[in-house]
């Protein structure tokens, strides 16, 4: 009776160890596959042909060339602003007899720091631009309503009647400065990677007319007994009652900014004018881009391994290994789709997961990179069903939906000999990624990447159950566990393995292991979990040699 129960412990023991050998081997086969996305580099210059003159005298014309420079790796829209700005340098001091006196002293009839209007009014009443700009007539235009009235000055620039005349060519927006002295240029085109803009503006020109403060002296005699021959020489100058431009410093301020050439970047930055509506709506249009590159996972017919294709090598720097979506020139506001084939080319019938795994350890990213990842919304289908709507992390959080996870284990279904089904997603990065305080774009040429796991289990039907609920083809079978879903529970899962057993599998998110899959995931290749084997054989035996000792042991005992 005694050697029955201890071999009935012994069976137990085995039991045990073979528990702990069928949760390491839950997982038929393991697959990773990568993903990367990264937005595109972002780099435009403002050029200038210009060169300082010391002296520049009324009439002189000097050249200075402005455009705007892409070197990025997508289109943008262009805009420029330009500022004159006249200021005076020193004083300027004129001969005066002052008020009382009788003697001409030395005073200053305008003062430095004093800021001079950028026009002015000539002799003959019409008003001047003291500097005169002369814009690329052959790149620059404005529109017919867009002139000063007959009063102001005005450009020697062409017009057009409609925007569309204006299309590949530069248009001022107002020959009427804004309230700060500004004059905006849009660029009606969109710029490509490595072109320029036409040149802008070709050349300044000093008006000829500018006229100096002091314009002459006057010389006179006064009745003096005291000077020789009875007269006093008196000299005094002749002030313009207007002013000059001499002895001041003449400053054309041009600023560039640029954005994406999409509708929802230039409508973010540009704040919606008439110019930059069109430009968003007839020039840049929308960005909606979906890879041509066919992917697909699928059990090999003969042992029913997952593969994979494409598989990329190293080069230049680019990981080996299964790749998915690699998106490496986003703009903000642009639309990125990709398909996932699957399909189970093998004999064999199999549960499929899938979880959404950040990078960790070695492999973590920078503050930036991770912050990347929730600048990109993605809806992910599976079965022409919406699963997920969050971020690229695969976590999102929603007040009104609930907790929605796919970094734990999504199941895909019962995947049979010949089935195929297809994942879908779609990405969109933040419209509202644009330039920083400092006038950089932070999150430009930022590439950033995260994985996604797919596990699966293989399916064998007891003979006596030959149709299994859930095993099933038939999209009726209510046990068939092809309707993926993404809620969890409120209450905290603990976090072990869980086998899934021939019946109908819950729609639920099943909690992750805390043991590392690489050390409980047989490789590719592997038959059986040697290992796992090996230790529940090892287990076991000690165990049954332990419970034989102290049977044993009592007997023994007993004979004494």
């Amino acid at each position: 009776m005694r050697k029955i129960k201890i071999f009935i412990a012994g069976l137990a023991a085995m039991a045990a160890a073979a528990t702990i050998g069928g949760t390491w081997a839950v997982w038929t086969d393991h697959l990773l596959a990568k993903n990367e996305y990264m937005t595109a580099k972002y780099s435009t210059f403002l050029k200038e042909d210009f060169k300082s003159p010391e002296g520049w005298l009324p009439g002189e014309e000097k050249r200075k060339a402005v455009w705007v420079k892409n070197e990025s790796t997508i289109p943008i829209i262009a805009k420029i602003t330009m500022n004159q700005n006249w200021i005076r340098r020193e004083d300027v001091k004129a001969l005066q007899i002052p008020e009382g006196g009788k003697e001409p002293e030395e005073v200053v009839v305008a003062p430095k720091g004093e800021y001079l209007p950028s026009v002015f009014t000539a002799e003959n009443g019409i008003k001047e631009y003291a500097a005169i700009l002369n814009f690329n007539k052959d790149a620059v235009v404005i529109l017919s309503d867009s002139r000063a009235d007959a009063a102001g000055p005005r450009f020697d620039i062409p017009e057009v009647s409609t925007l569309k005349e204006a299309e590949g060519k530069w248009l001022l927006m107002s020959e009427t400065p804004d309230q700060v002295g500004n004059y905006t240029f849009y660029y009606m085109g969109m710029v490509q990677p490595g072109e320029d803009t036409p040149i802008l503006l070709s050349s300044v020109r000093m008006n000829p007319k500018l006229e100096t403060t002091v314009t002459g002296s006057h010389t006179y005699f006064v009745k003096d007994e005291e000077a020789q021959g009875g007269y006093k020489k008196i000299t005094v100058n002749t002030v313009n009652s207007k002013y000059g431009y001499d002895s001041s410093h003449y400053t054309l301020n041009v600023s560039m900014q640029t954005v994406q050439a999409t509708s929802d970047a230039v409508k973010t930055i540009f704040h919606g004018d008439r110019v930059s509506e069109y430009i968003a709506g007839y020039i840049t249009g929308e960005v909606d881009y979906e890879s041509e590159t066919v992917k697909t996972l699928y059990f090999d017919e003969n042992n029913g391994k997952m593969k994979y294709v494409p598989y990329m090598t190293s080069v230049d720097g680019v990981e080996d290994g299964n790749w998915f979506m690699s998106f490496t020139n986003m703009v903000p506001g642009g639309k990125y789709r990709d398909k996932l084939n699957i399909e189970n080319a093998s004999s064999k019938d199999f549960r499929l997961f899938m979880k959404i795994s950040p990078r960790t350890g070695e492999q973590k990213q920078s503050d930036i990179q991770e912050e990347l990842l929730k600048k990109i919304a993605m809806k992910v289908y599976y079965l022409d069903q919406l699963i997920y709507d969050g971020d690229v992390t695969g976590y999102h959080y929603s007040e009104l939906s609930g907790k929605e996870d796919m970094q734990g284990l999504v199941p895909l279904g019962v995947y049979k000999h010949g089935r195929k089904e297809q994942i879908r997603v779609e990405l969109v990065l933040d419209k509202n990624i644009g330039l920083d305080d400092d006038g950089s774009y932070r999150f430009a040429d930022v590439l950033t990447k995260i994985d996604w796991e797919f596990m699966v289990q293989e399916v064998t039907t007891p003979p006596d159950r030959p149709d299994n609920p859930g095993d099933s083809d038939d999209p009726d079978d209510p046990g068939r566990p092809d309707r993926p879903g993404v809620n969890i529970p409120d209450e905290p899962v603990p976090q072990t393995m869980v086998e899934i057993p021939n019946e109908e599998v819950p729609l639920t998110i099943l909690p992750d292991p805390e043991v590392p899959l690489t050390f409980m995931i047989p490789q590719t290749g592997d038959e059986f979990p040697v290992i796992p084997l090996a230790v529940t054989a090892a287990v076991s035996l000690m165990l049954m040699i332990g419970f034989g000792f102290l049977g044993f042991g009592k007997k023994k005992e007993k004979n004494k």
